[in-house]
């Protein structure tokens, strides 16, 4: 394992290795599948770049989103790797150059879309090239059981029929034991290694908050007492982002907005501001977040509920990566409940789409209503066990004298369905 040690130090600046990623490079290198589920700042890229290193062809990684792929490529090319991307935003002559370089074997990681994996095009463009290691990133994305589901990385299992000798990693912050299942199913890996980290960030703090006509002022509040840290406050809708952003810029925050319906060049600028820590707050949409590699954010507050807990965890997960303690601040009523039930009638096709949707949509409700230990809740939900009947760092566990209320929902089972 020497030669694992020297290019971890050497090209990733690393002297050890975070839980479970030297062994995960150890099964990928004798070829088995694996699957793993490693909480956000758990190393999960390193697991496959690491080994890619090694091999000698090409690791193909699958990324669900443009501004991912760019942020790990420019790192990787900074630190002298061979990696490139191609997705929508690749011009003709670069693509053209991509095509020469994997013939010729000069790429050691390059990135795609899901789209752009399984395309007619590109298999046949890798036909005669050797392929070491397959990575799927965010694999959640390949189950109805998970969130952020999505139709064509079903497709995916097209890469392990073309490439049977060929080890696949499906990589992920956010399971339960049904999505596991089905991503190994969906995959079709072969007797794969299961690798679950735990899901407790003992250092980030959990609270719920009712929101009330002076949300923001509660939001100015926590600012002004934690002058120039980085945090993230997620909003509902776009309109929102923006507003909130002007506000706190009218009440001498520097703050940016961010959502989808930006330009390319604003997105870009507003997130290379906030990894350079010129700009120490973005509100945003979920369109911001995914992969971004910023340590030091403090704190991340949602302005309204996500629509299921493993986005609610992935999100509150870019608090805190140094390991110093982050702030996961909820504003919640009613109404947001309302809401997310008439977009999952509104958006999904199928009723068992809708009706797991809705066990999310219960499970998340509760660990907003629940008087008990929310870090317990989150971690039952995940299929975790922890014996601890209070953590300490929640606001029902760190409140004096909590009120009993009648009727408080217990924990969820593990799983949903």
């Amino acid at each position: 394992m020497a030669p694992i040690r020297l290019i971890l130090e050497r090209y990733f600046g690393h002297r050890e290795f975070q839980p479970y990623q030297e062994e995960i490079i150890g099964d990928l290198l004798k070829k088995r599948d694996v699957l793993a589920v490693l909480a956000t700042g758990g190393g999960k890229s390193l697991c496959y770049q690491l080994p890619a290193l090694l091999g000698d062809g090409t690791t193909l990684v699958v990324s669900p989103l443009i501004a991912l792929m760019k942020d790990q490529v420019d790192e990787l090319q900074a630190r002298g790797v061979a990696a490139e991307s191609l997705n929508s935003s690749v011009s003709y002559t670069k693509l053209r150059q991509i095509t020469t370089d994997l013939a010729e074997n000069r790429i050691s990681l390059l990135y795609l879309s899901p789209e752009r994996a399984v395309s007619r095009e590109f298999l046949k463009a890798i036909a005669d090239v050797r392929i070491s290691l397959i990575a799927i990133d965010e694999a959640h994305c390949i189950s109805m059981w998970g969130h952020q589901f999505r139709p064509e990385y079903r497709d995916l299992r097209l890469l392990k029929e073309r490439f049977p000798d060929t080890p696949v990693v499906a990589l992920t912050a956010t399971a339960t034991p049904d999505v596991r299942e089905d991503i190994i199913r969906q995959l079709n890996l072969c007797d794969p290694k299961v690798y679950v980290g735990t899901f407790d960030r003992k250092n980030l703090r959990y609270s719920v908050e009712r929101r009330g006509a002076d949300v923001y002022s509660r939001i100015r509040a926590y600012l002004q007492q934690h002058p120039g840290e980085a945090g993230i406050v997620y909003c509902a809708t776009r309109d929102q982002t923006e507003s909130l952003a002007r506000r706190l810029k009218e009440d001498g925050f520097l703050a940016l907005p961010y959502h989808a319906g930006l330009s390319t060049r604003m997105r870009s600028r507003a997130q290379e501001q906030f990894l350079a820590g010129e700009i120490p707050i973005i509100a945003a949409t979920t369109a911001f977040g995914m992969g971004i590699d910023k340590q030091d954010v403090r704190f991340v507050m949602h302005d309204g509920m996500p629509r299921d807990l493993e986005a609610y965890y992935q999100e509150t997960g870019r608090a805190g990566r140094d390991g110093k303690p982050g702030d996961c601040i909820l504003f919640y009523d009613e109404e947001d409940e309302r809401r997310i039930r008439q977009l999952i009638a509104r958006d999904y096709s199928s009723e068992l789409q809708r009706e797991i949707a809705r066990k999310k949509l219960d499970a998340f409700s509760g660990y907003c209503k629940t008087t008990e230990c929310r870090r317990r809740w989150i971690l039952s939900y995940f299929g975790e066990e922890n014996g601890k009947e209070r953590c300490g760092a929640c606001d029902n566990c760190t409140q004096k004298r909590r009120a009993k209320k009648s009727g408080s929902r217990a924990a969820p089972r593990a799983g949903i369905i």
